[in-house]
């Protein structure tokens, strides 16, 4: 009798061990996704501060002197951070600007969702 109760007792404590295990892998698949939509967030927000530096540019009516500032930000986040590179189309536009005309900033995304490439076109006389 004495031998059935000892039994018992372990096998009790073996079914204890195996509810707090399983209660263990449960919160911690929970967690996983709140650490997934954290991971996330965070990454959207990295691409969000990056394309803010250029997204002011975007658009038309936009100076020599902006121009020659985008091109700088560009030239500097290409130093600073060589894995979201931004190509500038065209290349030489420090070279083709103008004062008196006004410039056309359109973007491209990267499939990370980085700027890819900055196209700069001179606006037309007659769109004035």
């Amino acid at each position: 009798m004495e031998n059935a109760s000892k039994a018992l007792i372990i096998a009790g404590a073996i079914l204890i061990s195996i509810l707090l295990i399983s209660v263990g892998v449960l919160i911690m698949n929970s967690t996983d996704d709140t650490t997934d939509s954290v991971s996330k967030s965070a990454a959207d927000m990295a691409i969000r501060t990056f394309n803010s530096k250029f997204t002011p540019y975007v658009g038309s009516g936009q100076s020599a002197s902006q121009i020659r500032s985008l091109v700088s930000a560009v030239n500097s986040s290409n130093a600073n951070d060589p894995d979201h590179p931004i190509t500038l189309d065209p290349s030489d536009i420090n070279r083709q600007l103008k004062s008196s005309t006004k410039y056309t900033v359109d973007v491209d995304y990267a499939d990370t969702g980085y700027i890819g490439t900055i196209h700069i076109k001179a606006e037309s006389k007659s769109g004035k």
